[in-house]
This record gives structure tokens, C-alpha cells and sequence, in this order.
């Protein structure tokens, strides 16, 4: 008896960015809607700076050493001020990582009207193979214990810091949980380089700081008006 061997080679997954990747953890897959919409901008400017330090190429990005000088972060791509610079870009990040999914057709993007007044904008999910895979990454390394590579562990720092547990981990919901615990320990440990990890964590607690009072302005203005 002969057996046909299958030849065809394994689908390549599609390269996403930190940025793109918190994205995608945010939008619900089926409603398209937004979750943690105050914190999930900042948190994908400081993935675009991160980025650029994993992968070397923060010499030449604008915005940082070149534009504003390497000051105390000893020209390893990020700006003087990162608060200044995540506040300033956080929009045009969120904007950019957007259409990256989109033009990678992970999202689609559907336009309605409601009460045949307001215009909004949905990106219910086209293909969840990359989403999927990321989130079966993420609970390799949070809930069975591997260890992170590089990129997983500067995701996982991210969220961690931007109190964006929730979004990878529902079950992340009070400050003791286990996977909460865990996701500090890998936002704290797993660094082999100290200075990436000194990044990681001011990049990440500047935008918790930012969302922390883009709320206080949002309830402020909330309170005010009623």
C-alpha cells in the first residue's frame, strides 16, 4: 500500500509587532468593539519604543536620539522624555498599529450608523489564526510556566504594566491571582539584559501613569457635566 505524504509546507504566521499584538488582545473578536480603550493607546506607544530597542533600530527612528539627543537613556533609542513622547504619539501609534492589522486582513473593518445619526466604526476579527497563536503563546509562558522568549516577556511587561491583564487572562481580574503574579514575576525577572529591562519597565509605567490620568480628566469632565 502506498501512503501519500502531504508536502505542503506549514503557513508561514504573519509578523505582527508588539503594538499590532495588544491591539489584537483588545478587539472583541465578534463585536469588533474596543476594550480598555483609555489604556490600550498608551500602552502601544510604549510597545513602538520597546520595539525599537528588541530589535536595534532606535538610532534612526524619529522622535528619538537623533531628535531629542540620548540623554540619560545612554542612546539605546529612546527619547529624553518618554512620557512627553507616549502622550504626543499615543493616537497616531493606536492609528498605525490599526491599519497594520487591517493590511495584514486580521481585522475588517465594518461602518454603521446608529439611530441613523452617529457614525461608528467596528474591526470584528477576519482571521485568527496570528490572534490565536499568540494567545496560545502567551499561556504557555503565564499559565504553564515556560520560559519567554525576548519579545514574550516585552509583551507580558507591557500588559502587566499598563494593567492590561485582562485582555490576555479574563480570569486576571483581582490583584492576587495567580496569573497576575505570575506576569509580575516574568515583568521583573525575565530580562537577560538589565538596561532592556530598566527600558521595559519606564516605557510601561509611563503609560500606566498617562492612563492613570487621561481616567481622572474622564471622570472629572464626567461629573461636571451631570
Amino acid at each position: 500500500m502506498t501512503m501519500s505524504i502531504d508536502s505542503t509546507p506549514a503557513p508561514v504566521p504573519v509578523p505582527t509587532t508588539l503594538g499590532e499584538e495588544i491591539l489584537l488582545l483588545s478587539l472583541d473578536d465578534t463585536t469588533g468593539e474596543a476594550r480598555l480603550p483609555l489604556r490600550t493607546p498608551y500602552a502601544i506607544a510604549a510597545a513602538t519604543l520597546l520595539e525599537r530597542t528588541l530589535s536595534g533600530a532606535g538610532a534612526g527612528a524619529e522622535g528619538a536620539e537623533d531628535a531629542e539627543g540620548s540623554g540619560g537613556h545612554g542612546g539605546v533609542g529612546l527619547p529624553d522624555d518618554v512620557g512627553k513622547w507616549i502622550h504626543e504619539n499615543s493616537t497616531a501609534e493606536y492609528e498605525a498599529a490599526l491599519r497594520g492589522v487591517l493590511d495584514k486582513g486580521l481585522i475588517r473593518e465594518e461602518k454603521r450608523r446608529v439611530l441613523l445619526v452617529f457614525r461608528t466604526t467596528r474591526y470584528p476579527e477576519a482571521d485568527g489564526t496570528v490572534e490565536s497563536a499568540l494567545r496560545g503563546r502567551l499561556a504557555e509562558v503565564v499559565l504553564e510556566g515556560a520560559e519567554p522568549d525576548p519579545r514574550t516577556a516585552a509583551l507580558i511587561s507591557l500588559l502587566h504594566h499598563g494593567d492590561l491583564h485582562s485582555l490576555a487572562f479574563p480570569e486576571a481580574d483581582s490583584e492576587d491571582s495567580p496569573v497576575r503574579r505570575r506576569m509580575a514575576d516574568i515583568a521583573e525577572r525575565h530580562w537577560a539584559d538589565p538596561a532592556l529591562r530598566r527600558m521595559a519597565e519606564t516605557a510601561a509605567a509611563t503609560a500606566a501613569a498617562l492612563t492613570a490620568a487621561a481616567m481622572v480628566t474622564t471622570v472629572v469632565v464626567i461629573t461636571t457635566v451631570t
